[in-house]
């Protein structure tokens, strides 16, 4: 026969077991939840970080696709407008080689009311070349020469000028006129076109 201290060993004994099996088995469910909770987490984690890295990359891709076309497009742009430019120069240097043959006609004869031809008698004087080459900005060229002789580069040193000498006559004739006027024109309408080529350019590139 157990005795009493016996009995009260053995229940004891019995709640601990029994205490520890319910602990261990909690222990051991929470344990199970904890690892699939921290596996669902780390697998959201991971879904979520390659969503936006898949997102990053299509935003990459679609910005280096519109920085491309935007490319092609200022290239196409930029080759149209050159050779626009390209035509317009061609048609300035046919236009001023029409225009240089047509001065010797237009400069050597004139005709009266009846139609009879004049030989063309049309003094310039010094000043009024010195006046005109100054108004080219070319001040300094000889006033003996117009700028179209002298090249347009005003190297050609100015004499030192006497009294009266500027209302003597000087050897410019019309043609001479003419044809520096038919070289300032062609050169004026060639700023003109890079201008309008640039400015072309410039609104044909805008996005």
């Amino acid at each position: 026969m157990f005795s009493a201290v016996s009995l009260k060993s053995l229940s004891r004994v019995l709640v601990m077991a029994l205490l520890s099996g319910i602990w261990w088995h909690g222990y051991t469910q929470g344990a199970a939840r904890s690892t699939e909770r921290c596996a669902a987490t780390l697998s959201q984690l991971r879904e979520t970080f390659a969503m936006q890295e898949k997102q990053r990359a299509e935003q990459a891709a679609q910005a280096l696709n519109a920085l491309q076309q935007r490319f092609t497009h200022q290239v196409k742009v930029a080759h149209q407008a050159e050779q626009d430019y390209l035509n317009r120069i061609a048609q300035l240097r046919d236009k001023t080689r029409h225009l240089t043959r047509r001065i010797d006609d237009v400069t050597q004869h004139w005709q009266d009311e009846k139609g009879q031809a004049h030989t063309v008698a049309c003094v310039f004087t010094r000043g009024f070349v010195q006046h005109y080459n100054a108004a080219l900005g070319l001040s300094d060229v000889d006033g003996s020469v117009p700028a179209a002789a002298a090249g347009g580069t005003g190297n050609t040193t100015r004499s030192a000028e006497t009294p009266g000498e500027r209302h003597t006559p000087s050897p410019v004739t019309q043609r001479d006129i003419l044809a520096n006027i038919t070289d300032n024109g062609q050169q004026c309408q060639v700023w003109r076109a890079q201008v309008n080529g640039l400015l072309d350019y410039i609104e044909g590139s805008q996005p």
